[in-house]
């Protein structure tokens, strides 16, 4: 396929995703809409554990830290996640528009490609306003000590950590997209399962070392523990050796969920086109 039309694809895609999310709306409504699921997450755990530090009258500037680092960078992983979950369902049982996408001369492969782009657009808008008004309100309004200084972040260290970590979502949300191809019945609660196995082993309000063994086993499996450590290297300062071998996993995890999302979106590719899943419509 010729360059020019790959390009042509994604960018026509980003629109049309971008159209998809915002035209039922005006924007101050859907801004509101958009903002309002993340902060609320954000908010009832950053309350949950202050609240319960005022109890025991013990409060750690350093968890808090932790806390609001992790649930802030984890929607990023959910927003990519998730619209990257829905996208098939959308397409071919609600617009009816996938089996017409697959036969033009575009491909269905960079059409979901600018369709995730525009999702890892809305995930960083949402991304910085939740952290800007967490950040507002837990250490402007409320004066909790988190020892967090915003102007001396290592930038290239959260930018390279950050196109890692997009990377590997959107090639989680491949893995997710070619899931909800070969089946009808799951894409509502796909995003939702994996999102949950992520934030209970993925060391986002806890460290993963407070699991068990098992659990810890896991855990060093995910992308997203390395992810939301490099993170905190990057944000916290932590120095040592610690941050590259974080960068160093996060990059192997990160080859290995592409490689795993090539397998699973092109056999379920092979599939769609061999059992007639490509046009097929289902009714609730």
């Amino acid at each position: 396929m010729a360059v020019n039309t790959v390009l042509r694809t994604v960018k026509q895609a980003v629109w049309l995703g971008w159209k998809v999310d915002t035209n039922w709306a005006d924007p101050l409504v859907f801004a509101i809409y958009y903002m309002v699921r993340p902060l609320a997450g954000l908010l009832m755990a950053g309350f949950m554990f202050y609240v319960g530090s005022t109890v025991v009258d013990v409060f750690s500037g350093e968890h808090f830290a932790f806390l609001l680092i992790g649930n802030s960078f984890f929607i990023y992983i959910v927003q990519i996640v998730m619209s990257m979950s829905m996208l098939i369902h959308d397409d071919r049982a609600h617009y009816e528009v996938l089996k017409h996408i697959y036969l033009s001369p575009s491909s269905l492969t960079w059409y979901i490609l600018g369709r995730a782009l525009n999702g890892v657009v809305n995930a960083s808008l949402s991304l910085l306003l939740t952290l800007g008004f967490g950040v507002l309100i837990f250490q402007g309004i409320l004066g909790l000590p988190i020892p967090i200084n915003w102007l001396g972040i290592d930038l290239p260290m959260l930018a390279l950590t950050m196109l890692l970590g997009t990377l590997c979502f959107v090639s989680l949300g491949y893995v997710l997209s070619g899931i909800n191809i070969m089946t009808s019945r799951v894409q509502f609660m796909l995003s939702e399962y994996v999102s949950s196995i992520l934030y209970l082993f993925g060391g986002v309000i806890f460290t993963p070392e407070l699991l068990p063994s098992w659990g810890q086993t896991i855990s060093n499996a995910l992308p997203v523990t390395y992810f939301l450590k490099s993170v905190r290297f990057s944000i916290l300062h932590q120095t040592g050796g610690d941050f590259q071998t974080s960068l160093m996993l996060l990059s192997l995890t990160t080859l290995v969920t592409v490689g795993i999302s090539v397998g699973v979106f092109r056999f379920a590719m092979h599939k769609a086109r061999k059992d007639g899943l490509i046009d097929k419509k289902e009714e609730y």
